[in-house]
């Protein structure tokens, strides 16, 4: 089987964006799996999520506590215990796999079990966005209120953390690629060693983008983040780019 990455990160905060560029960039999403490619009023060029990898990584989180949910995803402890009842899911998926790279938010809390079964899963990129303009794109998309979407932010990027350790991981700052598209995407195509040149790589991102960057991302932060979000974001940025795993 094929070496293969992820992309990952918080409800919206740019993965779909992230992935659909890589593939613009030659990276193979697989021809075997379906993609849902669909456009949406928020997605409007599509997902770029393999829709069974999203059936498995839902179902995992469900059945290891069903009162929970995405929103509030379990414990670790619980979904390690259930994955490790339920490999026939990860044998499907990668039965079907064929490609290089695939995307789901979910993944930042089922890492963790998919590196167990996965052992060609060598890669993890993660979109980190300002918490307030995430919690904003939450709130239309899913009817959160600002303090839940930063609660789901604040819990998916400390699962990520922990569940890729020791991993070869790269966190993208999606709101730098919003000012310096160029050389923010650039850099992450030099991390994985498959670098475009200029003015591919410009075409690439102004053939993607079907409207202003700036609708992506609101230009003021609504409400004063508290304490403990505005630290983890902060950390977060110090670590943007590549880090090695062990």
């Amino acid at each position: 089987m094929r070496e293969a990455s992820i992309v990952t990160g918080p409800m919206r905060s740019g993965t779909s964006c992230v992935t659909g560029l890589l593939e613009m960039c030659g990276f193979d999403l697989g021809r075997n799996v379906r993609i849902l490619r669909n456009p949406t009023p928020m997605n409007p060029r599509g997902h770029f999520e393999p829709d069974l990898l999203f059936t498995i990584d839902e179902r995992l989180l469900t059945e290891a506590a069903p009162f929970w949910g995405i929103f509030s995803p379990p414990p670790r402890d619980e979904i390690m215990a259930l994955a490790a009842k339920r490999q026939n899911y990860f044998r499907i998926f990668l039965k079907e796999f064929d490609g290089e790279l695939c995307k789901d938010p979910l993944l930042c809390l089922t890492l963790a079990a998919w590196r167990e079964a996965w052992p060609e899963l060598r890669r993890a990129v993660f979109c980190l966005r300002h918490p307030a303009e995430v919690s904003v794109s939450m709130s239309k998309r899913y009817g959160t209120d600002f303090s839940e979407g930063l609660s789901i932010w604040s819990c998916y990027s400390r699962a990520f953390i922990e569940n890729s350790a020791g991993m070869d991981a790269y966190i993208f700052d999606f709101n730098r690629f919003l000012r310096e598209p160029l050389d923010t995407f650039s850099e992450l195509l030099d991390w994985f060693g498959r670098p475009a040149d200029s003015e591919t790589l410009r075409h690439n991102i102004a053939s993607f983008w079907s409207e202003p960057a700036t609708t992506l991302s609101p230009d003021s932060e609504p409400a004063a983040l508290p304490d403990d979000v505005r630290k983890l974001y902060s950390e977060l940025l110090e670590l943007s780019g590549p880090r090695l795993g062990n």
